[in-house]
């Protein structure tokens, strides 16, 4: 076999790595234990929280477990790794199991099930599924309520069974339903590590292509692309779940999983497909709420128009106003000025074209400042896990904390630290887009610019004031 030509620091060579990957157990092990895990969390937050105050949940999400690890600890965590690691998540997601386990019992039974159709092949299910997810959190404060995630894990492990059953493509859920796939698969373009293949020559002169064999696809161990993709001429990692699948099946020992060489195809020198954009559109929206909720006299500011809303129809749980700002209102205004700046400087292609090109170039910038809550949630929840663990429900802890007998832990981390560290990330990365955006098409840079400056921009005062202004 030749040099690696594609990529370096190839970490399926390590031997522990490979021992791993070349093992019949992975992933199946890691997913099994995982939902495990999950089906543990959803038992323990059945029937807690529910008709409990507003402020008694505020406490009751940091010291019931279920809470504490879901919306604290497992989803802010999953966004530092798709930065860093891509959808290395997926490997190890056990809703990827359970699909797959509908699907076997369905080709079994022999059941005629459904394609899945161009709409949902496109991704808008997903953006749906992540829109619905935001409501209930801001409406419903499912977030804070044990009872309410216990039956959300439930919801997308049974989801995850029927799709299986009922469409007849490969990985229903996760191409089309995961609620977290748009987030993956934008966040992902941004690490340097990809799958791909070693030595292009090796694959060109293959005889079999294991990894494509329409007779390896249901194996259990060893199938070929459960994705429907060719990893021998795979275009990026945007449509791979990293199940490493590919890796376990070539009978060349031709795949690895490292550092892209210079010569490789960048995921970020191409446009966000449409679904990707839209999702970074509403993200946007969503993100500023979250980071700018850290202060609380920009919170006010930030919240006047929901507040007001909320003034005017008191009946209506000022969540649902919130929701309906921060996920529809604001990031019209938002795409609005942007698209005016663009056509303002010159840029002359349809509406679409610039909105996908402004959101790619928004993208980055909108990854960033996600991750920088993500670390002050972490930060902010953190301490709770070892009460958590020793009182999981939480309801006794919450008690001792609210008759002062038990002392809620202090933050692993201070905003001004978060901020500082997160406002240079967020400069290198607009500074990396900024090339980055100078290589595309020319009739494009003009919107990915004003995309990437204007939210570079509005997420940098942000962060400076988590510096100099905390409270």
């Amino acid at each position: 076999m030749g040099a690696p030509t594609r990529i370096h620091a190839d970490i399926a060579r390590w031997q522990a790595v490979r021992a791993i990957l070349r093992s019949p157990l992975f992933p199946v092990v890691f997913q099994t234990l995982v939902l495990a895990g999950a089906v543990g969390f959803a038992v323990n937050g059945f029937g807690v929280g529910s008709g409990m105050t507003a402020q008694d949940l505020l406490t009751l999400r940091k010291t019931n477990l279920t809470t504490l690890v879901v919306w604290g600890l497992w989803w802010p965590s999953m966004i530092a790794v798709a930065l860093a690691f891509g959808r290395v998540w997926c490997t190890v997601c056990p809703l990827e199991l359970v699909n797959r386990v509908g699907d076997s019992l369905a080709r079994r039974i022999g059941w005629r099930r459904a394609p899945l159709g161009r709409f949902l092949r496109n991704g808008w299910m997903v953006v749906g599924a992540y829109l619905v997810l935001q409501l209930l959190v801001a409406g419903a404060a499912m977030h804070r309520v044990p009872h309410l995630t216990g039956w959300l894990l439930v919801t997308l492990g049974g989801v995850a069974f029927l799709t299986g059953i009922v469409l007849r493509e490969p990985r229903s859920f996760c191409k089309s339903f995961c609620p977290a796939s748009a987030l993956l698969s934008v966040y992902g373009r941004y690490t340097p590590l990809q799958l791909d293949v070693r030595d292009p020559q090796t694959c060109q002169s293959c005889k079999t292509k294991d990894c494509i064999r329409e007779g390896n696809r249901h194996r259990f161990d060893k199938r070929s692309c459960p994705s429907l993709l060719a990893p021998y001429r795979l275009e990026f990692s945007a449509n791979c779940v990293l199940c490493f699948q590919c890796v376990k099946v070539c009978p060349q020992e031709n795949m690895g999983f490292g550092i892209v060489r210079r010569n490789a195809l960048d995921q970020r020198e191409t446009m966000l497909r449409p679904f990707e954009a839209a999702f970074v559109m509403f993200a946007l929206g969503f993100v500023a709420h979250e980071v700018i909720g850290e202060v609380k006299w920009l919170d006010g500011y930030f919240h006047a128009v929901p507040a007001w809303l909320n003034r005017i129809a008191p009946s209506v749980p000022f969540g649902w106003f919130e929701a309906l700002w921060f996920l529809v209102v604001f990031p019209i205004l938002v795409w609005t000025l942007v698209a005016a700046a663009s056509y303002a400087m010159r840029y002359r292609g349809s509406l679409r074209a610039l909105l996908l090109a402004s959101a790619t170039g928004a993208a980055p910038v909108v990854a960033a400042a996600h991750l920088a809550k993500a670390v002050a949630k972490v930060a902010a929840w953190g301490g709770f896990l070892p009460t958590a663990l020793r009182d999981p429900r939480g309801v006794e802890s919450l008690q001792r904390i609210a008759d002062g007998t038990l002392a809620s832990p202090a933050k692993l981390l201070d905003i001004p630290v978060i901020g500082a560290a997160m406002l240079i990330l967020t400069g290198i990365m607009a500074w990396r887009s900024w090339h980055v955006s100078r290589r595309l098409e020319p009739e494009s840079a003009p919107a990915v610019q004003i995309g990437l400056v204007g939210s570079a921009a509005v997420f940098s005062a942000v962060l400076a004031v988590w510096v100099i202004s905390p409270a």
